[in-house]
């Protein structure tokens, strides 16, 4: 990028730029007839990696391919780009190609071309959350904003020769922290005088526009003398925006925190059983129910930081317990691979001295001798599998027996939990039939209260509210309604929080078993390959003891040191 903005400084005209391209399509004028991308265009499309052999690239070695040309092919549509998993830059330019479409797969893009072809409109970009260099020169693009925001890296933008007439579709363009580069030259916003200000004012980080260096000199008097207005308009909603953004990633960090503690459907909970979609229009008829939902509120908060004081202190006991069990299996593994490493290395010294003793001997009378060494050292390498063989079932029943004492003991904590959240929920069934009485009761008095008003009075009440309060039926039938939305909610949260539980319960003791099962069966299946391996080599020496050589008595580590 550099060596591009380098060149930008330097005041290339993209009017040249434009000749070029033309003048390299008329050479390309074989191409006639509109095309779609073909296996063949994309095995002469591939740019890099060079393969070593200077061969084309096969289709099977697509997802290895950084770098695709496809320019100047008449292409009519981007199609058939699947297997290009890899693809960092793909040139698409001087096509004629209608629709950005196909691309979404292109994880890893940071460079696209879709300069001169006939795309009117900025789409299908949503996914190309790393592309650095946008070009979609000379296009029918009229339309900018809400376009590229799946597209936060950008650092070169080119717009050029399309037709972009709102200058305000600039301002769009100010969340792109990254943006550099930017060329708008031959749309109709550049014909407007206030077009550079605009531009330098909403835009001040860039460094180069419609291929110049911009002056720094020149951001600054744009910055303290152009539409101010406007400017602190937009730096007010950009403030907004960022507390907005700052406040959902702390309730977000508060309820991840909760989560670890069962707890996380606890927040906001008074909000959803109040919220618009289950409060009925008729109570807010009602003079009482203010105070009593605020009541609810205030009780509400007190049961919820009661239980967050019980669970987080039970919940904290459980993380330690966990961190030192996890610790104590890992110094059990870690014991227990490491004496079965020892006996294996003295085994292989004993091995190495025995071996090179037999390859010394050449006297036939002494081969009784050398039978009886051999003997011996099979003798001792079976007594090396027994012994790690036991020494791995010792390790394993252990762990199992220790696994099984900690279930115990976390199950208990558990059920301290559980005890915890079935008192909360009891709490809260009780608080809400209190709640709908006095709802239910405060609203049969100021029904009959209402029936019993004078004509006057009566008329004098708003009409909303009278309309609810006349009609006692539909009253009692939206207080019911309420009354199942709560019990509902309420059961929902209750299920989850108790789910959640048993599931971590089920889940951590299913998986650290699922481990050791795994990982004794990886032992074994490693101490039998160095035991054959041993085997396999004092044979051979027995067989022949002039072929042995001591080079060869490296020998596997089973547990991968």
């Amino acid at each position: 990028m550099a060596d591009t903005l380098a060149n930008l400084g330097q005041g290339s005209s993209n009017a040249n730029v434009a000749k070029i391209a033309i003048e390299q399509r008329k050479k390309k004028a074989d191409v006639v007839e509109p095309q779609v991308i073909s296996e063949e265009l994309l095995i002469e499309g591939v740019e890099e990696p060079i393969r070593p052999d200077g061969e084309a690239w096969e289709p099977i070695d697509f997802p290895r391919v950084t770098s695709l040309r496809l320019s100047f092919k008449n292409i009519i549509e981007i199609s058939n780009l699947n297997n290009f998993d890899s693809l960092l830059t793909l040139r698409l330019d001087n096509n004629i190609i209608d629709k950005i479409a196909n691309l979404g797969h292109l994880k890893q893009l940071t460079w696209l071309d879709l300069s001169f072809n006939n795309i009117r409109e900025i789409e299908g970009l949503g996914e190309l959350h790393e592309l650095l260099d946008l070009s979609l020169y000379h296009n029918q693009i009229e339309e900018i904003r809400d376009r590229l925001d799946g597209c936060p890296k950008l650092n070169i933008l080119s717009l050029g020769h399309n037709n972009i007439q709102d200058l305000r579709q600039i301002d769009y363009l100010r969340q792109f922290q990254n943006l550099r580069c930017l060329c708008m030259d031959s749309n109709k916003i550049c014909l407007a005088e206030s077009y550079n200000q605009h531009v330098l004012a909403y835009l001040p980080h860039l460094k180069y526009l419609d291929y110049m260096l911009i002056d720094r000199k020149a951001v600054a008097q744009a910055q303290e003398g152009y539409d101010l207005e406007g400017i602190t308009e937009v730096r007010e909603k950009e403030q907004t925006e960022q507390a907005r953004q700052k406040a959902l990633a702390e309730k977000q960090a508060v309820i991840e925190k909760l989560k670890t503690a069962f707890l996380d459907c606890t927040e906001n909970l008074f909000e959803e059983m109040f919220s618009k979609e289950v409060e009925p229009d008729n109570v807010l008829a009602l003079a009482c129910y203010p105070g009593l939902k605020e009541d609810y509120r205030d009780k509400l908060s007190e049961e919820i930081k009661g239980l967050r004081s019980r669970m987080e202190e039970k919940n904290d006991v459980r993380l330690r317990k966990v961190v030192a069990f996890e610790k104590a299996v890992y110094a059990a593994e870690t014991e227990s691979e490491e004496e079965a490493f020892q006996a294996i290395r003295d085994f292989k010294s004993l091995k190495k001295k025995v071996l090179s003793q037999i390859d010394r001997e050449d006297n036939d009378r002494l081969r009784s001798e050398v039978d009886e060494l051999i003997k011996q050292l099979m003798d001792q390498l079976s007594g090396l599998e027994n012994h790690l063989m036991a020494n791995e079932i010792q390790v394993q029943e252990s762990i199992e027996e220790a696994l099984s004492d900690f279930e115990a003991k976390i199950s208990d904590l558990v059920k301290g939990m559980l005890d915890n959240s079935r008192e909360f929920f009891q709490r809260l069934e009780e608080l809400e039939k209190s709640f709908i009485t006095g709802l239910t009761e405060g609203a049969n008095t100021e029904i009959e209260s209402f029936t019993q008003a004078s004509e006057s009075a009566m008329a004098d009440t708003d009409p909303q509210k009278a309309k609810y309060l006349n009609n006692r039926e539909e009253m009692n039938q939206a207080l019911t309604n309420f009354t199942d939305a709560h019990n509902s909610l309420i059961q929902n949260k209750d299920d989850y929080m108790n789910n959640q539980m048993n599931s971590w319960n089920r889940s951590f003791f299913e998986n650290h078993r699922g481990r050791q099962y795994n990982r004794n069966r990886q032992r074994v299946m490693d101490i039998r390959q160095v035991i054959e391996e041993c085997r396999s080599e004092i044979q051979a020496a027995s067989e022949d003891g002039n072929e042995y050589d001591e080079g060869d008595l490296g020998g596997v580590d089973p547990y991968g040191r």
